[in-house]
């Protein structure tokens, strides 16, 4: 084979990597993932949802939730990065579905997913209680008399999406079709304000229970309170989201037609999914810089009143890989107690050349009158995104003996007072020497040649 040949089939196997991106796809850290079931045999009942994981780069595991060999953290280490629970049923997993396992799997930074459904036990309402989701008593189920689908009220449709979590579901998923929902609801107590709702019922959605005799603590659940899916992102990146119906995620109701629309399922659990298990809205920091305006060396300890510029740089996960974030609202802060400077961040072009996975953000400042340790940050929150914050501490020391100007113009009257005092003294001291009265030598001569005649 001649050489021009195997370089033309290297350049076509090239091509073939690069336009088949879905199958390199992974989640921006760590791709292994729990799948737990009430039997993994049934596992075809949501093979479309699961295949797509592992389109994405999941490495699946399945468990049985009857299994007793289970453990979400060994040796104070994550078994796992993603923790899928479609089980609605499931009473214990091994003895690790508790509160506490699963706060240290979210602790050290484990993804969470659970779906359940109005057959749901007091194992997961007491995991769900802990982050702030309260859902409602076994056996309910989300009734919408106006949202129905095939005359069922217990099947509805629904396509109320708050505004809040914009991230976590896309553009496409909120003007596509309706999401089939079969299942039980909750309310946020408001206790965790991490917690916030993704789907939500409609004005006509209630939560009933023909043998509940108790409602709910805090209220019936109706309307806009009643919510359908929710999700958490801990104060370390990670996330958390709860369901109350596991049927969203089946074949069923992804191939399921709402009139003559296709239902919105598929979408909508693929960017669930995508979100949960970090996939999207994922952001990290490549980088902090600061220097004096007109310098490029970094120092750790500046002069009042410098003029500074302060770079950051931002990537955002796409799925696939790394590319540049250009906000329009992250702001950059020096801190003393208090935020003495607090300035918007813009972006900048990146440097000629290769280009970059990180978009630099920049902005130009100048220090305050006020000398001590600051510290630089940036502090980003935005709902649907990871977090970032990136913080440093500088010295800012006052004026040298040698740097202070000779003179201050607002000094001036000072001066003019200082020496306007020293000519008046001058003149004070020549007029008070010299100056004698008229009359004073005749009187001293006359009293004199009468001392003589004597």
């Amino acid at each position: 084979m001649a050489r021009w040949e195997l370089l033309a089939l290297w350049a076509a196997l090239v091509a073939l990597i690069s336009t088949t991106p879905s199958a390199l796809a992974k989640p921006a850290f760590g791709s292994r993932t729990l799948v737990v079931l009430e039997d993994v045999a049934k596992k075809d009942t949501y093979g479309k949802f699961l295949k797509g994981l592992e389109e994405r780069g999941h490495n699946l595991v399945y468990k049985s939730a009857s299994e007793s060999q289970f453990n979400l953290v060994a040796f104070d280490e994550l078994a796992y990065d993603h923790f899928l629970v479609l089980a609605p049923q499931v009473k214990s997993l091994g003895g690790e579905l508790s509160i506490s396992h699963v706060i240290d799997f979210v602790n050290k930074g484990g993804n969470v997913l659970l779906a359940t459904s109005s057959s749901i036990t007091e194992a997961v309402r007491d995991v769900a209680y802990e982050f702030s989701a309260d859902f409602d008593d076994s056996g309910t189920a989300v009734i919408d008399h106006f949202n129905a689908v095939d005359e069922d009220p217990t099947l509805i449709a629904a396509s109320s999406f708050p505004d809040k979590n914009i991230k976590a579901v896309s553009a496409a998923v909120r003007n596509g079709g309706p999401v089939l929902f079969r299942g039980v609801g909750h309310r946020l107590t408001g206790k965790n304000p991490l917690m916030q709702p993704i789907l939500i019922g409609a004005p006509t959605t209630y939560s009933y229970l023909k043998d509940d005799d108790e409602p709910l603590e805090g209220g019936p659940l109706v309307g806009n309170g009643l919510v359908l899916v929710s999700g958490l992102q801990a104060r370390n990146n990670a996330r958390v989201v709860f369901a109350g119906s596991v049927d969203m995620f089946s074949d069923e109701f992804i191939d399921k037609k709402v009139g003559d629309r296709q239902s919105g399922n598929a979408d909508f659990v693929t960017e669930l999914g995508k979100w949960a298990f970090q996939e999207k809205g994922v952001l990290k920091v490549g980088g902090t810089f600061h220097h004096r305006l007109n310098e490029t060396a970094q120092h750790g300890i500046y002069r009042i009143k410098d003029d500074m510029v302060y770079e950051i740089k931002v990537a955002e996960w796409t799925g696939e890989n790394w590319s540049p974030f250009t906000p329009s609202d992250m702001q950059f802060e020096a801190v003393m107690l208090d935020p003495y400077i607090r300035t918007h961040l813009r972006s900048i072009p990146s440097a000629p050349g290769i280009p970059h996975p990180y978009a630099t953000l920049a902005t130009q400042f100048r220090l305050p009158d006020h000398y001590g340790v600051f510290t630089f940050k940036v502090d980003y929150k935005r709902h649907g995104y990871s977090w970032l914050e990136a913080a440093e501490t500088v010295q800012v020391r006052p004026y040298r003996h040698d740097q202070y100007p000779r003179f201050l113009t607002p000094a001036y009257p000072y001066y003019v007072n200082v020496f306007s005092m020293m000519v008046g003294f001058v003149l004070f001291s020549a007029v008070f020497l010299w100056n004698r009265e008229p009359g004073t030598a005749a009187g001293k001569g006359a009293a004199g040649a009468s001392a003589k005649s004597k």
